[in-house]
């Protein structure tokens, strides 16, 4: 976010969470565990990470870093735009957005039950994409829903769309001075096997084939964005 969906910022933000809650197995996990797998165990048994003391900006920075071994995105403005959105806009301005995103994340980490299919999917897939929303501004798919739809893909699998609207198509707000790399929250815990560097372009060769996974999928809610030249 930050320029015009979908931007190559957008792209990066989204690849380095793909790779995050992939189903691909982390080489250097020595119980073959795959990223979300990790993540799982990490939410259920150490640290609930989406928690009110903790802050999205500083989630994000933590789920991308470990996979990129680099801050997302790449250019300061942009990844600036992005993290001041997670840290003040959202919660000052759209609170249930804030709320939404917490709860659909918690939804696939947290256990599963008879009411949360969530729980048991393989991986999820993020997006962001330009479409009129009920609100005129943000919201997550399907109108702040608590839980992400959960799909299936051509080869049985089973997974979570996540997907951030715009209604508008223009750049977010800029910050002043935003602290980059945000601050540690004060219950924070080390992502202990969570320590692989992959190169981003790891994240691009996952990214190709979820979209393709999801290209042969029935059901799935994201549509085809309109390509814009970024302007960030």
């Amino acid at each position: 976010m930050g320029g015009f969906i979908n931007s190559q910022a957008d792209n990066e933000i989204c690849e380095a969470l793909n790779k995050r809650f992939s189903d691909d197995v982390d080489p250097d996990d020595d119980n073959g565990l795959t990223y979300l797998e990790q993540l799982r165990d990490h939410f259920r048994n150490r640290e609930d990470f989406l928690d009110s003391s903790h802050k999205l900006n500083r989630v994000f920075h933590r789920l991308a870093i470990t996979v990129t071994g680099k801050r997302v995105p790449k250019e300061k403005r942009s990844r600036h735009r992005w993290l001041f959105l997670l840290r003040k806009k959202l919660p000052r301005d759209l609170p249930e957005v804030e709320k939404a995103i917490r709860n659909q994340l918690r939804a696939v980490l947290g256990p599963p039950s008879s009411d949360n299919r969530a729980g048991t999917v393989s991986y999820v897939t993020f997006s962001t994409r330009h479409v009129k929303t009920k609100t005129g501004t943000f919201e997550l798919f399907e109108g702040n829903a608590p839980s992400p739809p959960v799909l299936n893909d051509a080869n049985g699998k089973s997974y979570c769309t996540i997907t951030l609207e715009c209604h508008e198509d223009k750049p977010l707000e800029d910050s002043v001075n935003e602290p980059d790399p945000p601050p540690e929250d004060n219950s924070e815990k080390d992502f202990a096997a969570l320590t692989s560097h992959a190169p981003v372009a790891a994240t691009e060769s996952y990214s190709k084939r979820s979209s393709a996974k999801k290209k042969e999928s029935a059901g799935t809610p994201v549509k085809k964005a309109k390509k814009r030249k970024s302007r960030r």
